[in-house]
């Protein structure tokens, strides 16, 4: 009886792991990925153990089956998870590819031998065998199903001393308590015959290195959510650009006697200040619609500057849609300084576009200026190729957007922004 409970326990840990695992939103994907293996090949562990205690003893010819498929199961759910947990120790080390590992690879060709043993018990007497009344036997070949595992776990301490430089002391210690506590477990189950207490060791173990996972990721989350509101004070930052500010001061200056006009450029540059503010207290998407109010206060600052040397066309075929902030804006600028600007007369037009397509929406800034050769960044200055690059990290990272670049010399430049569409479920 007590080794039900004990299996039970075992099973009910391993499926609040799992549960907690799947219900997690800080997990990155490897570490999600090996967790969901340990917790499901530990619920695998527990029941077949569970199956082979509750079978034993019941003398029918289906039920003796029945207890050796139970034993199999579980001891080969015992071993798989020693080369599982060191693969995720190489990987918390910073190793992306375990099997590159020489110790690894030793362990996993250890498990390789423990399951071939296991395979060999099941048509021999030499290891372990259920008799007639199925009852369950030690063979004198039975060390090898300990030492097998044993130089599982001997190697695995190698290999978590090898790395100890690159784990946080709280890895080393929880890395280090799932061969403790599996090692005292099967020290009792070896001393007191009978008693299955491996089971409750290892899922109390790798539930604690769950926990302890779990902690250290939320603590990279919400540092992680901290360097998200820094990056969008930086994003204003890098948007109010000091040749801007001085250039729009210096057409407030140069309109001081055109009081209305002035006063017109005073009031789209506060606006146009506003509007960068209150996005830092707005999430990463807004409406597009807002997202084009803002460029329009910004290009009738640049129309006040160049007058009508400067042309804007609209063409927005869609507005119902999402868009990171402040990513079209940057855009436009170029369109401005680099195309229009660029121009020999310094004439030219800016075009605004967008359509909706079948699985994408579509925002294009389209310039008549010189344009330039694919990969040629002259005429470029380094913060304006930053800031390219900027909002290309930005689109795929938000919402897994693509700016697209197509110029040519004397064809101007066109700026594609590519939003994908939600999937409907």
């Amino acid at each position: 009886m007590i080794n039900y409970a004990i299996d039970l326990t075992g099973l009910i840990i391993s499926i609040l792991g799992l549960t907690l695992v799947l219900r997690s939103n800080v997990l990155e994907r490897r570490s999600r990925q090996y967790f969901l293996w340990i917790f499901i090949i530990l619920i695998g562990y527990a029941v077949s153990d569970l199956v082979s205690w509750l079978t034993m003893e019941k003398a029918e010819r289906g039920w003796i089956l029945v207890s050796k498929t139970g034993l199999f199961l579980a001891s080969a759910f015992s071993g798989a998870l020693i080369p599982l947990v060191a693969g995720f120790l190489l990987y918390s080390a910073g190793e992306k590819k375990a099997f590159g590992n020489r110790v690894f690879q030793m362990i996993v060709a250890v498990f390789v031998l423990y399951l071939f043993s296991l395979i060999y018990a099941q048509f021999s007497t030499t290891i372990y065998y259920y008799d007639d009344l199925n009852t369950y036997h030690r063979g004198p070949w039975y060390p090898v199903l300990l030492i097998l595992p044993i130089l599982m776990s001997v190697l695995y301490i190698w290999l978590l001393w090898n790395k100890r430089k690159k784990l946080s002391k709280e890895h080393k210690a929880v890395f280090a308590c799932y061969i403790l506590i599996p090692g005292i477990s099967m020290i009792i189950q070896i001393v007191f015959y009978g008693v299955s207490i491996i089971v409750l060791g290892v899922s109390i173990a790798a539930f604690i290195m769950l926990t302890n996972v779990l902690s250290d990721h939320r603590k990279q989350f919400y540092m992680q959510q901290a360097e998200n509101s820094k990056l969008r004070t930086e994003i204003l930052l890098s948007q109010i650009q000091p040749h801007f500010l001085f250039n729009t001061l210096g057409t407030i200056s140069h309109l001081c006697n055109d009081a209305p006009e002035a006063k017109k450029a005073i009031v789209l540059f506060s606006r146009y200040l506003r509007g960068n503010i209150e996005v830092l207290s707005k999430e990463m998407l807004i409406p597009f619609d807002k997202e084009i109010d803002h460029v329009r206060m910004f290009l009738e600052l640049e129309k006040l500057r160049f007058g009508e040397s400067l042309l804007v066309s609209w063409e927005l075929a869609c507005m119902d849609f999402m868009i990171p902030s402040l990513i079209l804006q940057p855009l436009v600028e170029n369109a401005v300084r680099y195309g229009v600007r660029g121009n020999a007369d310094g004439c030219g037009t800016v075009r605004i576009l967008s359509r909706d397509c079948s699985d994408h929406y579509e925002i294009s800034v389209v310039d008549d200026g010189p344009g330039f050769s694919p990969g040629d960044k002259q005429g470029f200055d380094e913060r304006t190729h930053v800031g390219i690059e900027n909002v290309k990290e930005r689109l795929r990272a938000v919402c897994n957007g693509e700016l697209r670049i197509q110029s040519a010399p004397g064809a101007g430049t066109r700026a594609i922004i590519i939003l994908p569409k939600e999937k409907e479920t």
